[in-house]
């Protein structure tokens, strides 16, 4: 005897019914809304509805909204920054410390055009003190922090760089991120509606270029 499947039901399937998201899919999405709407903005009753997953499922992995968005920074940040770590660690005869700083700038502007909600998410945490500051601050800026602040003496000891503040040089990097960061800002001042990867990787260039060289010829 020849069964027919079921007819698929119209709607929005249930929660118990919806395919399950992996726990790298559950972050990427739930990073997007704390990105979107911050944290005080976000419950986990609003991110299984908008993810369409069931109490069960989100609690099976976390217990609390701060527990998700540690996961979620732990995901992103995680990524960032130990690949700029690497490339800040790529010292030999061939390539210094003052192209491997140039490389781990690349790196982690880079980064922000790849992961825009990263950028977002530690933009907001950056406007107030508290503990998710500290959290962003201790696991993954200190790490580089350091690093980056050694590498910097050495090359001005040697007489390579003038003589500035390390902070100053890490917003002015910062800034190279706003095309993204900044997107809808971006789009009224250039009239595009979005960003070419031959542009990204242009802009990344050109941003090294203008910090270690100057804007005249």
């Amino acid at each position: 005897m020849n069964i027919s499947p079921a007819p698929r039901k119209r709607g929005r399937p249930k929660k118990s019914e919806a395919p399950a998201l992996s726990i790298e899919q559950l972050l990427d999405a739930s990073a997007d809304i704390f990105a979107r709407d911050g944290y005080d903005g976000v419950s986990l009753r609003k991110l299984q509805d908008e993810l369409n997953v069931s109490y069960t499922f989100f609690h099976h992995y976390f217990s609390s909204k701060e527990q998700l968005w540690q996961a979620v920074v732990d995901r992103l940040c995680g990524a960032t920054t130990a690949k700029v770590l690497e490339a800040l660690q790529h010292i030999d005869d061939d390539h210094n410390e003052l192209d491997a700083l140039k490389e781990g700038i690349a790196v982690y502007i880079r980064s922000a055009f790849e992961h825009p909600a990263l950028y977002h998410i530690c933009q907001q945490e950056s406007l107030r003190e508290g503990p998710r500051l500290s959290y962003i601050h201790k696991h993954y800026f200190e790490p580089a922090w350091q690093l980056i602040s050694d590498m910097v003496a050495k090359v001005d000891d040697v007489g390579i760089i003038k003589d500035i503040p390390i902070e100053t040089l890490f917003f002015v990097v910062q800034s190279a991120t706003a095309p993204v960061v900044q997107l809808p800002f971006y789009q009224r001042l250039t009239g595009k509606t979005q960003l070419d990867p031959e542009f990204v990787e242009t802009h990344i260039q050109q941003s090294i270029d203008l910090l270690f060289h100057g804007w005249h010829k």
